[in-house]
This record gives structure tokens, sequence and C-alpha cells, in this order.
């Protein structure tokens, strides 16, 4: 549930290239190197030839840029700027999606060993003073506002990366982001690579849906193994009767990296917490913060203090009548634990709601969905999708383009099934990053649904949701240079189109295009009916949940690591969760967010609420009008990051985004 990229401030600056057109050999090398997507390659050697190719491009950007002497202008040294990071920042982003998606082990080896190679010499960019002084020295006069923001952001960037530091900050600066970025890379594969294994006899699974029983069949032993894989837990922590049986699932899952990433994670804080402290701030939240939306860590902690206290009352009301029916469902229960909620809750909705989990997974698919958000895109955007044909790097990724008309927008791939090896969330991979009459955006979805048969309506959500970090970065693909991309936004606003998109998974006019069971009978709207009514029962505690996670990510960067992480993690929990942490379980050894995100988790809730002031916008037009819809795609996504996110949101709205929409709903609810 995330847009997937390395968030490092050298990194930053890699992800643009200018539509200005060079006569040099570079420039068509750089081409070259770009026209071929490169990631269905089954070799390791082309792997490392490649990481070879993209390095050697860089660097003879870099030097000849570094060589420029005489006036600094925009179509000169910002465009070779903008094609040395192109052809970096790439592929950068096609060696880690290979690193998450291969389907042989050996390429992914290669690939992730690719990526500090690109990050040392993306650092080395970042720290170099001469790109600095020659893209410093361009004169701003008559620069229209958008490039004027583009330059102004670049150089921000550099000095937030250090560039104007000694030689020997500078190195040390270097050395740490090497550092960070392989310590990284280690967590991550840490996480990806702990497949688990829940062995459970076939009576403990009593209450879970028939068409997952018959695809978890025991083994030889008698017992049926699951992995950690979502469409194996899930489904268990929503039916299962057998308390214990939600119980063992959850402690697996939340297990999983451990205790493998304790030391790892460790290193990770501490090594940001240098790198903060020798570029002169007091700790890595203060210096990832500086530029974005929420400003500094103290505004983020106040930020989450006033959602807390807006959520509390309809969370507290929510869990004690969901404890008062649990304990006519199960006498013994005295408090509820994490692992009861999503069980509990589906029993209450059906006692309350009429609302039955298993009946409405009945009406959703993978491919059921998948079409019927093309539709609902069509509608909306007026997004013609299309097959394309182009090689895939396993059988089961499809492949599409977008159109506008005659326009090619961009192209994508679904990866969205688990298999051995494969990145085990849901993100954006971008591929190919977008300019206008240079080459259009591609990008890559990777997510972990069931490949065959029912799946359930949060699935739909989070498949929705993770389309709308793609539908961003196409549309913002053709800006006039890709550091205006969607990529470029401040990160506190990056969830919010997604989050945005999540409110048509709930509209009937919408579900009814491609929801439907079996018998191809269409969701009644009479249940769909019941599922909105239903809908807000936890969502209150649902978002202290989402305060925990933001707390605890900002907690860990907002001070010297010298704490305990169990003991930070569990006292946040209890600080905001509803839920007590469950005793033995290390569930941030899992928290991939804390790598990516760093300090800035709290920007699932931050998005939330821009996302829900622009939704203001549907409400007063209707939730399918397409003229408020292309004004969303015209004034918020295609701009990318050519503008602060506060004017993107000004322009739709036509007034500051307010925070009210949101609170509202967690104090109503």
């Amino acid at each position: 549930m995330k847009f997937a990229a390395k968030l490092t401030f050298a990194a930053v600056l890699l992800s643009g290239a200018s539509s200005a057109v060079l006569a040099g050999t570079i420039e068509q090398d750089a081409r070259a190197f770009l026209t071929p997507t490169f990631v269905t390659e089954t070799s390791a050697a082309a792997i490392d030839a490649r990481c070879v190719e993209t390095i050697d491009i860089a660097t003879r950007a870099k030097t000849e840029l570094e060589s420029y002497t005489g006036p600094a202008t925009l179509a000169r040294d910002f465009a070779l700027f903008d094609t040395l990071s192109l052809a970096l920042g790439d592929g950068n982003s096609e060696m880690y999606l290979i690193s998450q998606s291969s389907t042989s082990k050996e390429v992914r080896t290669a690939a992730e060993s690719c990526v500090p190679k690109l990050s040392d010499l993306s650092t080395a960019i970042g720290l170099s003073r001469p790109i600095y002084d020659r893209l410093s020295a361009i004169p701003t006069t008559g620069l229209d506002s958008s490039t004027a923001f583009t330059l102004n952001k670049v150089l921000t960037n550099y000095r937030l990366a250090g560039v104007d530091k000694d030689d020997a900050t500078r190195g040390k600066v270097k050395a740490l982001q090497t550092e960070i970025t392989e310590i990284g890379l280690k967590f991550a594969g840490n996480i990806r690579d702990d497949k688990g294994d829940i062995a459970l006899k076939p009576e403990e699974l009593k209450g879970l849906p028939q068409d997952w029983l018959d695809t978890h069949k025991p083994g030889p032993d008698g017992l049926i193994h699951l992995t950690y894989d979502y469409p194996d837990i899930m489904p268990v922590l929503e039916f299962a009767d057998n308390r214990d049986t939600r119980k063992k699932a959850a402690i697996g899952f939340r297990n999983r990296g451990y205790p493998a990433n304790a030391p790892v994670l460790k290193s990770l804080l501490e090594k940001r917490y240098e790198l903060a402290q020798v570029l002169g701030y007091p700790d890595y939240a203060t210096l990832i913060t500086v530029d974005k939306m929420i400003g500094n860590p103290q505004r983020a902690a106040n930020f989450l203090d006033d959602v807390n206290a807006a959520a509390k009352p309809g969370a507290e009301a929510d869990y004690n009548e969901l404890l008062t029916f649990a304990k006519t469902v199960d006498p013994t229960i005295t408090r509820l634990e994490g692992y009861d909620n999503l069980y509990m809750s589906n029993k209450l909705r059906k006692a309350k709601y009429d609302v039955d989990a298993q009946q409405v997974r009945q009406y959703f698919t993978l491919n059921k969905t998948r079409d019927g958000i093309f539709v609902l895109l069509k509608d909306l955007f007026k997004a013609d999708i299309r097959k394309w044909d182009t090689p895939v790097w396993s059988p089961e990724v499809t492949a599409w383009e977008l159109y506008d008309g005659d326009k090619l927008v961009g192209r994508f791939y679904l990866d969205m099934s688990p298999r051995d090896g494969k990145y085990n969330h849901a993100a954006q991979f971008t591929v190919r990053t977008g300019v206008e009459g240079v080459q259009v955006p591609i990008g890559a979805l990777l997510c972990n649904f069931p490949a065959d048969g029912p799946m359930n309506h949060d699935d739909a959500v989070t498949f929705l949701h993770e389309f709308g970090h793609l539908i961003h970065h196409l549309y913002s693909g053709h800006t006039q240079y890709a550091n205006q991309s969607m990529g470029n936004l401040q990160w506190d606003f990056i969830e919010a189109p997604s989050q945005l998109l999540e409110e048509w998974t709930w509209d009937y006019s919408t579900l009814k295009t491609f929801a439907a069971n079996p018998a191809g009978e269409v969701i009644p709207e009479a249940l769909v009916a019941k599922m909105t009514a239903g809908r807000h029962f936890g969502e209150p505690t649902m978002w202290k949940g989402q305060l925990a996670y933001a707390a605890v990510s900002l907690n860990y960067y907002n001070r010297k690591p010298d704490f305990d992480l169990s003991a930070k993690y569990d006292e946040q929990a209890a600080r905001y969760s509803q839920f007590p942490a469950i005793p033995g379980t290390h569930p941030y050894a899992s928290f991939g967010h804390l790598d990516g995100y760093s300090a800035i988790y709290y920007t699932y809730v931050w998005s939330k609420a821009i996302a829900l002031d622009l939704f203001t916008q549907f409400e007063t037009a209707g939730i399918r009008d397409q003229a408020t819809a292309l004004k969303y795609r015209k004034l918020v996504l295609e701009p990318g990051g050519s503008q602060d996110a506060n004017v993107l949101i000004q322009n739709f709205l036509g007034r500051p985004l307010s925070l009210d929409a949101f609170k509202e709903e967690l104090q109503e609810k």
C-alpha cells in the first residue's frame, strides 16, 4: 500500500530528465539505453552488464556536466543534468523492480547487488559541488513558475544532501548513504524471504470459507501449512472460529523478519541518526520532514495527537460494543486482542448490519475487480485501457496501455498474486519516468491477491488504492521535465490521490459494473447498502492503529536510537492503538515502511485528511461526475510535482486545505 521508491536525499535528485534534446553522444546513448524496458531479463550476467552500462552512461554525463564552463543555462546545464538523472534514476528503478519480482533468485540477487552501486553514484552526483554550482548559476529571471519551482526544488534537495559542506563532511555523507542503502536492502530482503510455516490441524481451521479450504489441503503429515502471504493469513484472522488459531497466525505474521531484522533495523536507525548529525540536524526526523508539507517532527506529533483526540471517543465506543458482543460469542474473553478484531468485527457486522463477509467475498475476484477498475477509469477520466503486446517476467503478469483518445498516456504491468521470492506487500513501482515528447511513463503494480477464486472486499479497496498511484504516475508523466513527475511531490501528499479513489469501492453504481458471484448475479444493491452502513464501525479504531504505526515511525527517528526496539514499539502502540501489543511479537521487524518512509509514516493519516477534503467536491457534484473527475485529473494528477502540493489542493478546491472533513468523520462515527 505504497508508492515504491528509495527515499534518500541523494535519490530524490535522480528522478528527472529534460525535454530538451542535446546533439551529444551521451544524449543519444541515454535514449538508446532507455528504449528497452529491461525488466524481463532472466540472466544474471545480463543484469551485471546492464548495471555496468548504467554506471558508465551516468558517469560520462556527470563528468561532462562537471567540466562545463561559461554562462550556465537551462537549455544546456539543466538539460544534461536531467539526462543524467533519467538514465540513472530509471536504471535504478528497473533494478529495484527486478530485485522484487524476478522468478530467478540469481537474477534477483544480481539486481539487488547493483542497487547499492547505483546509490553510490547517486550520492556522488548529489554531493557534486561543480554540478550544484552550475545549476545554481542558471538565471531565474523570466522562468515560468513551474520551471522556477522545479529548479529551486532541485537546488534545495542538493543542500539537504549536504553539497554545501566541506570535503570531509561530504565524504562522511557518501559513506553513510552507501551503508544506509545496503542496510535497507537487507531489511527488505529479510521480510520478503521469510515465508513462514504455520502448521495447523484441519479442525483448527473451522469457520474458514470452503473455497479457501479447497486450496489449502493437508500435507503428508496431516497438517495444513500456511505461509505469511496475505491470501493465507488474512482469511484466518477474519474467519477462524478457534481463537488460539487466530493467535498463532497473528504471532507468526507479526514476527516476520525476526530475529534477523532486529540488528539490521537498529543499524539503519543508527546510520540515519549519524547522517542527520553530520548534516547539522538534531535527528533524522527533523532532516526528513524539513521539505514536507508537515514541516517538522513536532508538527507531525501534534497532528497525530489531534487526530487521536478526534478518534478516541468513537474508538472507545466501538471497542466497548465489540467487547460486549464478543462475550456473547466467547464468554471466556475479558479483553479483546488484536487477533480478535477482524473476526469479531465481521461477526458483529453480520449480526447488526446483516453483512456476512463470506457472502461478500463471493462477488469479488482478481480479474473481475481489474476489469471493473478499467471501466471506472474510463467513466471518470476517459481512460481507454488496451492490452500491450510485450514480454513479461512471469506467465501470470499482464501488460496494458492507457490511451486518452489517440494519445498514448502510458504503459503498465500488473503482477498481482504471490509467488516465491516476490515482493510480499502491495505497491506501485516506476519502470520509466515520463517526459512529454521524450518517453511515455511506464509503471508496475506488485500485489499479493488470490490468483483464482473469491477475494475480500478489502482486497478490491487495496487494488484501487494502488491503481491510484499508477494513474498518478502515468498522468503526471507528460510534464516538461521528469523532475516534475508525481514522484517529486512532497511525500506527505503522495498517498492522498490513492486514498481518494478508495471511496469508489463503496459506491453501488461502481460495484455493480463488476462485482458478481460465480452464477453471474450482480452484487445486490441492498447488500452494498448494508456494507456501507457497517463500513464505519471500527473505523476510528483502525485509524488509531494507523496513528500507532505513525508514532512508531516518528519516535524511532526523532531521537538518538539508544532505546530498546520492542519497548519503544509497545509504548507507542499502547499510547494510540485500542489493542495492546501481542506478547512475544516483534512487528517492527516486518514494518517495511521504516526503511522507505522512515519517520514519515504519518503520511497515510495526513493524506487521508487531504483525500477526504478533495472528495468533498465529488460529494457535491456526484461521485461519478466526469466533469469533476476531469478537473481533478487536470489540476491535481497531471501537474505531478511541478507545483507545491498546497497549490494543487487549492487549485482544485478553490480554497486552502482543511482537515475538518476527516476529524468530523471520526467524531461522527
